[in-house]
């Protein structure tokens, strides 16, 4: 830790009647437990097997987290998993995620065989909230036509933890 941020926390050390209170640190803690696109393979053509799904996601654009890749078939994903975003400050509102489908024979245009599924922007829970929030996120992509149309849906829960350092 620099210099400048040691002198932050000791400043905000003392407060309301010359009460010591030791930092905090807060993360946000993401819960992904289980997804759905919509399937656009063309039915005339034979089934090619499972498709491999991850979760992006980033509250900062410098700090991305993904989940593990999962495979995936007709369009139901089971991820499972957490990721922690550690936040230094109370000033961001949104967290974002995209669901990738890779190693696509549906996509072999792409210079990765890896296709974005579907987005979406997540209002963070006010900052000063304890409680878990779950829900329901339906990721969006704009379709042919340039217009926005839903592509599926992803279930998370977000909950800010908060800790003091020993």
């Amino acid at each position: 830790m620099n210099d400048e941020r040691k002198a932050d926390k000791k400043q905000r050390l003392i407060r309301k009647g010359k009460k010591v209170q030791e930092p905090v640190n807060t993360e946000l803690v993401v819960d992904i437990s289980e997804g759905f696109t919509k399937d656009e393979r063309d039915l005339t053509q034979p089934h090619m097997g499972p498709e491999y799904f991850r979760v992006m996601a980033w509250i900062d654009e410098n700090d991305e987290h993904g989940t593990h890749v999962v495979k995936s078939f007709h369009g139901f994903h089971q991820f499972n998993e957490r990721l922690v975003f550690p936040l230094d400050s109370s000033s961001y509102k949104y967290i974002y995620i995209e669901l990738m489908r890779g190693r696509s024979i549906r996509d072999p245009g792409t210079s990765n065989r890896t296709a974005v599924m579907g987005r979406a922007k997540i209002r963070l829970p006010p900052w000063t909230s304890r409680d878990k929030f779950t829900s329901k996120f339906n990721l969006v992509r704009l379709n042919s036509d340039r217009c926005v149309e839903i592509k599926g849906y992803l279930n998370l829960s977000m909950q800010f933890h908060r800790y003091r350092e020993l």
